[in-house]
């Protein structure tokens, strides 16, 4: 039977980067970072981890996030102080991924230095150090390891992470505060010109008519004729209807929430 196989660079931990990472602003006007902690694709170590089989539970119970894997054995070793946690963090999978929120200790000088370098871009990757279980690993195509069951030990703010795919992508908060409410002031505006649009083509085709072409109309209408047209008229009209209501400022506040929800992940 195999036994547990944990990895790294040190032969310690495996690390996985940060293909997404997002700052929102959490309850209490804290700072949390979202990052793709992990994927299901090949690492630089050749292996593959299956997104469903991450054993997250304990983790979650004590979710400390380290600096490059630093968590003090060295130091012990060496006499020197040891690398205290900068932060705490909190590991789903959502769709294709390991995702995970970091909170930096906003009372510790280090770790407030790593969250600038995070905020500015400098830092964008995360790695995970996880413990590949007995019987749910076996060797691949390309020398590594495919794992169907895996048990997360830590999280770490990296400089070099385990996955090429080591990309960050800006976040909404990122982007000038009122971008997404220009596009909303946008649609409303285009939005307004089309309906003033079709209401000087209304008037100018009512102008168009002629007073003998309304006379001639008028004459040629029997009585039969005007009781059908009192009958429509007395029919709602379903185009209008389906436009009563309508508030163009309206929609584009909701539209600029539902854009911000998307972008930045917030669950209902």
């Amino acid at each position: 039977m195999t036994g547990p196989i944990t990895r790294s660079l040190r032969l310690s931990a495996v690390r996985k980067d940060a293909a997404t990472l997002s700052a929102v602003e959490s309850i209490g006007g804290r700072r949390v970072f979202k990052f793709k902690a992990s994927d299901g694709d090949f690492d630089r170590y050749s292996d593959r981890l299956n997104v469903k089989g991450w054993r997250v539970d304990g983790y979650n119970a004590n979710g400390v996030v380290l600096y490059n894997h630093d968590d003090g054995a060295s130091a012990a070793m060496t006499g020197a102080e040891p690398q205290l946690p900068i932060g705490k963090g909190r590991v789903y999978v959502e769709g294709d991924a390991l995702m995970v929120d970091i909170e930096f200790d906003d009372e510790d000088e280090f770790a407030k230095k790593v969250e600038r370098k995070v905020s500015k871009g400098i830092l964008n990757a995360v790695s995970v150090r996880y413990l590949m279980l007995p019987g749910q690993y076996r060797q691949n195509e390309r020398g590594g390891y495919d794992c169907d069951a895996q048990e997360l030990l830590e999280v770490s703010v990296v400089t070099i992470p385990g996955n090429s795919r080591a990309v960050r992508s800006k976040s909404l908060d990122e982007a000038p505060d009122d971008l997404v409410e220009r596009i909303a002031t946008r649609v409303v505006e285009l939005l307004d010109a089309r309906a003033e649009a079709k209401s000087t083509d209304e008037d100018v085709e009512d102008e168009s008519k002629s007073t003998d072409e309304e006379d001639v109309e008028d004459e040629s209408k029997s009585t039969d004729e005007e009781d059908v047209e009192d009958e429509q008229k007395g029919e709602p009209d379903e185009d209008e209807d389906e436009t009563k209501g309508f508030n163009a400022a309206d929609a584009a506040k909701s539209f600029v929430e539902a854009f911000k929800g998307y972008i930045r992940g917030v669950k209902e």
